[in-house]
């Protein structure tokens, strides 16, 4: 009986002992995930800015429809930030910034699924980098245009870069970097809602 008594408690030490080896390679994992980064992220759902907001309701628009946005390459999806896969809550980047400009429309109350007029574009830039440790960038670029029952009223071509503090904390870069990114957008949107080419051709 003694025997097995004592073999029982070194088999307890030996799982003691695996258990805490496991348990401080997965805090070492996390907190090197929190430092560095390697975790991934995913941009916050897009929100209107009162720039673009100020854009639309000065300008007396029509009501307008928004079409797709495509790439002009499969890089254009494919970002990374600290190691990590970054993402955004919509199908992709080029989704992103097409949503984007449905929500202005929609806060302004000019978005009409059924008008004559279609906002059209390509993103043809998506340069993201959140491994600064002081600052971080996003450069982005996009062909737009505009139809009207099938006929081209409008071509412009937008470019916006946009810098925002970084860290060396994956805690507070990731999250900074993400954020940063939608403010990359609203700019880039604004590039677009604030041409006066753009607002001759859907005004009323």
């Amino acid at each position: 009986m003694a025997n097995i008594v004592a073999g029982l408690r070194a088999m307890l030490v030996v799982y003691r002992r695996q258990t805490g080896e496991n348990l401080m390679q997965r805090i070492g994992m996390a907190v090197l995930c929190l430092m560095l980064g390697a975790c991934g992220a995913v941009a916050p759902k897009y929100t209107p800015s009162a720039e673009n907001q100020l854009a639309l309701r000065n300008s007396d628009l029509v009501h307008v429809n928004v079409g797709s946005i495509g790439v002009s390459s499969e890089t254009i999806n494919k970002a990374t930030v600290r190691g990590g896969k970054f993402s955004t809550p919509s199908a992709s980047f080029n989704a992103y910034l097409q949503d984007s400009i449905q929500t202005e429309l929609s806060q302004a109350g000019l978005l009409d699924p059924a008008s004559h007029d279609v906002i059209g574009g390509t993103m043809t830039r998506n340069d993201f980098d959140g491994s600064g440790m002081s600052v971080g960038t996003a450069d982005l670029a996009a062909d737009f245009w505009i139809d009207h029952d099938g006929k081209r009223i409008y071509q412009g071509q937008k470019t916006a870069h946009f810098e925002w503090k970084s860290s060396f904390a994956g805690m507070t870069a990731i999250p900074a970097a993400a954020q940063g990114y939608m403010q990359a957008v609203q700019k880039l949107v604004h590039e677009l809602l604030a041409d006066p080419d753009f607002q001759k051709a859907l005004h009323k």
